[in-house]
């Protein structure tokens, strides 16, 4: 009989985002080794996981200073209520804001039904242990509750980015300081998905048992896929960046230096988003030059993952966008999905791990100024890529990973692993 596992963690699958088709592709090869007991944000699929035996939600408080997210690059009018939260959307604010948002105290009022279950759970059947992804700070509340009731519950924290982070403005660090230490205090055992995160919590955390097992793609999507080089005549090409656009990604940067590639070459460009745009995405869009004619956009809005697939297999250009000011850590999980695909990546980003990964190798990198976006899409025409190794991107193989730590760490604390006798 297959032990239980309990995973925590922000979304399940079903849902237009990257991290949901992740959370699938995992949870399938997770299910051929244990029950899975999954706990996820209501927020962030409301229906059942059909990989668990059971799927608890958690609750969590709607932001009232959440920008909003528009399907489309027109839509520019903000109502009386948009305009006040502009005036409101200020650091001290928001920081203020997002403390008590995501505080413990609230946050363990507002889940004391799931607390309630997860006492029947613990009382009622042998864990094996628990898995939990983050930088999702609820999912580090719930571990929590976890280890007070049941103290010799081995868990594993992956982490996909650092929690204490600068991105972005009003971060509440009281809150994050907070859940640095719960990490380095909950955890038996923790996954980095990159080489930044992992020297990150190596220094943190010394004595910690510690994997680097990086994200990955599923590879049953892309086995028809092939490099192919653009060509160097004046046909159009097209781009694509699969996900939504938010929290100051310079979007605006990016169409000025398509027009400007477009200028310079007599080349025109079609960028399709798989996403939506927040506001503050729609405004840059709006003052951003470029013409019709030379640099055309569309805007499909959120699309199921294998509609997404199909934009992403017709393009010839695969798009990252990063925040301004960088996470300088993590590494998008679009990343891998457009490595799988073998198509070149115009990576817009300072993020020094991303540009590790990309540059020179799966495409061309460049900052958030348009004459350096410019000369990287025309690099991205001169230049071949060598996609032959993508394999060990595969999610299969990260999905191994996991579980050959998760066995670790459970056989080390007293559980046999799957398969094994002790």
């Amino acid at each position: 009989m297959r032990e239980t596992l309990i995973v925590i963690s922000d979304y399940v699958e079903g849902e237009p985002v990257v991290a949901s088709v992740r959370f699938a592709g995992l949870m399938e090869f997770f299910k051929e080794r244990y029950e899975l007991i999954v706990i996820n944000d209501r927020n962030h699929g409301i229906h059942a996981s059909e990989f668990s035996e059971e799927n608890y939600k958690y609750e969590t408080v709607e932001s009232v200073f959440t920008q909003t997210m528009r399907s489309g690059a027109m839509a520019t009018k903000w109502g009386v209520r948009q305009l006040v939260e502009n005036l409101l959307r200020n650091p001290w604010t928001l920081s203020a804001w997002r403390n008590y948002k995501y505080s413990k105290f609230k946050f363990d009022r507002k889940n004391e039904a799931l607390y309630a279950k997860l006492d029947d759970l613990l009382a009622s059947r042998e864990i094996a242990a628990v898995f939990v992804t983050v930088p999702d700070v609820y999912a580090l509340y719930i571990l929590d509750y976890i280890k007070r009731k049941s103290p010799h519950m081995q868990a594993v924290i992956e982490i996909r980015d650092i929690i204490n982070h600068s991105i972005g403005k009003g971060n509440p660090k009281y809150v994050f300081r907070q859940a640095e230490q719960m990490i380095s205090r909950l955890a038996d055992g923790i996954i980095a998905v990159s080489e930044g995160i992992y020297q990150y919590y190596r220094i943190r955390n010394p004595q910690k048992e510690m994997e680097l097992i990086t994200n990955g793609y599923d590879e049953n999507l892309f086995k028809d896929s092939d490099f192919m080089r653009l060509t160097r005549t004046s046909e159009p090409i097209s781009l694509v960046h699969i996900g939504s656009i938010y929290k100051g990604r310079n979007i605006g940067a990016l169409m000025e230096g398509l027009e400007l590639f477009y200028r310079q070459t007599g080349i025109a460009v079609t960028l399709h988003i798989a996403g939506l745009l927040d506001h503050q995405a729609v405004v840059d869009i709006d003052r951003a030059e470029y013409s019709g004619p030379g640099v055309r956009m569309h805007i499909y809005g959120s699309m199921e993952h294998h509609n997404a697939v199909k934009l992403l297999k017709a393009a010839n250009v695969a798009v990252i966008l990063t925040h301004t000011r960088g996470s300088g850590f993590a590494i998008p999980g679009k990343t891998f999905e457009y490595i799988g695909a073998c198509k070149p990546i115009l990576a817009v980003t300072e993020d020094q791990e991303l540009i590790s990964l990309v540059q020179d190798r799966y495409g061309e990198c460049a900052g958030h100024d348009p004459k350096a976006i410019a000369a990287s899409l025309g690099q991205l025409i001169k230049n071949s890529y060598d996609f032959s190794g993508r394999h060990k991107y595969s999610r299969k193989l990260q999905a191994e990973r996991i579980l050959e730590f998760l066995g670790h760490i459970t056989l080390d604390g007293g559980i046999n692993m799957i398969g094994k006798e002790v």
